[in-house]
């Protein structure tokens, strides 16, 4: 269980640039499980109850179309077509285009950090250090200097857009294709 923190306390940077970032991350993978989900529950027809993961794969779910038109022998007959309801129906999948994060912060402390071993020094000669800057959210409605505690501004922009088609979901599209069938109703599927 996550542990809530009361107020806002200072942060490396880091975190408060990253938490935006893997935020969008999640949301781009939680988009993914849903189009994952509409696929199993659109496209194929449900296991039989107590089957395993480790099931035969799934039958496609089918919509018949019964039709006239002229067969072989230009005799007037119905048809049925069957196709895979997956071909039918857009799958919704979204994905972030672009997002723009804007984000108001206060440095409040910087630390230099010291290796544990003294590194050899760089060609250069100058020895490497790693700076900790500590910051917190500045709300950016209050006035410079002056520090607002009951709100804090992040401005998240997002571009949504239809996510590509994957190559593996370009074939499986071609697959369906093939699996259209077309036969003379009362003929055997």
């Amino acid at each position: 269980m996550a542990q809530l923190i009361r107020g806002i306390h200072s942060l490396e940077l880091f975190e408060l640039l990253s938490a935006p970032l893997v935020a969008m991350i999640q949301a781009d993978a939680q988009a993914a499980r849903a189009t994952v989900e509409f696929i199993e529950a659109v496209g194929f027809v449900a296991p039989e109850p107590g089957a395993g993961e480790d099931r035969e794969p799934g039958r496609l779910r089918m919509a018949h179309f019964r039709y006239q038109k002229l067969d072989e022998n230009n005799d007037l007959k119905e048809f049925v077509v069957s196709v895979p309801l997956l071909a039918l129906v857009p799958i919704p999948s979204l994905q972030i285009k672009q997002a723009r994060v804007s984000l108001l912060a206060r440095i409040t402390d910087v630390a230099a950090e010291k290796p544990a071993a003294e590194p050899a020094a760089p060609a250069g000669g100058i020895p490497a250090r790693r700076l900790r800057i500590f910051a917190k959210p500045v709300a950016s409605s209050g006035a410079k200097g002056r520090e607002v505690r009951a709100s804090f501004d992040l401005e998240v922009q997002i571009s949504l857009g239809q996510a590509d088609l994957p190559a593996g979901m370009e074939k499986v599209f071609n697959v369906l294709d093939q699996a259209i069938r077309e036969r003379k109703s009362g003929a055997e599927p």
